[in-house]
This record gives C-alpha cells, structure tokens and sequence, in this order.
C-alpha cells in the first residue's frame, strides 16, 4: 500500500470505472449509469484528485498491478452531524481480491491518517442496498449515524451515513 501519485490516474480511473459497474450496475448499463462513469471516474477526474491538497489517495497493489484504492477528504463535515471533518469518499477493491483483508488495511490507514491529522474518525456514506459494503463496515466497528442521498440521473439512492467507533475530536 502507498500513497498514490499523478502517474496512477489512468489505472485509478479503471479501477473505479470496473468496481463501480461491478456494485451498481446489476441491470445492465443505461444512459444514467453511462453518463456517470464517463463523467465522474475519468481519467481527468482522478488526476484533478490526486492533485487535490484536501484529498488523500492511497493505492494497494499486488506486485505493480492495481487491486484496490482508498480516497479521502479532508474539511469535509459529516452530513449528519457528528464532529468528523474526514470523508472516506471511496474504498474499492477489485472482486478478484475481495476477502484478503486489503480494504480492512486500506481503511486502517485512513483511520490512522484522519485521527493523527483531523483528529476524528472518518465517515462515509454506503448505498443502503450494498449489504457487502454495511457487512464489512459492521464489523470494522462503524455505526449509522444518518441517511444521506445519491442522485444519479432523475433517480434518488438511499445512502447510509456511517461513522467510525473513534468518533471523538480532539
């Protein structure tokens, strides 16, 4: 695991394009979807991030190949109000890799990364449909704290906001 860098954006971007489709796209691809990844997870987009002094980009691999990623940001008030200024916008690893305990170790570290800078637990917001993602975030000891939502197109999605059992600021 490292930190990623300008070089990693193209391999970020594909990451995120396949685990994405993998997640949420389980009837097929329409335009809403479509519009989204082409627009959200390109190349450009995680080049802007990575350039981004509020946001940290960590990348595991596995020799010199891409398995997972991890992206958060920091000045980033929780929605729902707890006292956490550290979002976990992203954690995604390849399926292939799922179970390896490479997101428990991907999340650790921006755990790690959220109180020694900010002081606080990170939060994040879960589709409220993923049962995978609620599962693993259950038992790294996160709790719901509130409902947030993800609009995609015309359409809402349900998200849970989520915060990590070291919720206190110093």
């Amino acid at each position: 695991m490292r930190r990623a860098g300008p070089d990693d954006a193209a391999r970020l971007a594909v990451l995120a394009t396949q685990v994405w489709l993998h997640t949420y796209a389980t009837d097929g691809i329409g335009d809403e979807i479509a519009n989204h990844v082409l627009s959200a997870l390109g190349v450009d987009r995680f080049a802007a991030l990575l350039g981004d002094s509020c946001a940290s980009v960590l990348a595991a691999e596995r020799g010199h190949r891409l398995v997972g990623m991890a992206v958060a940001r920091a000045k980033a008030p929780c929605p729902a109000g707890v006292p956490s200024t550290v979002e976990l916008q992203t954690l995604y690893v390849q399926a292939h890799f799922i179970g390896r305990g490479i997101g428990k170790r991907l999340l650790q570290a921006i755990e790690a990364q959220a109180l020694a800078e900010a002081g606080c637990a990170p939060w994040l917001t879960v589709n409220a449909r993923n049962d995978r993602a609620l599962a693993f975030y259950a038992r790294q000891g996160y709790t719901q704290v509130g409902t947030d939502w993800f609009v995609l197109g015309a359409t809402r999605h349900e998200n849970l906001v989520l915060i990590g059992a070291g919720r206190g600021v110093r």
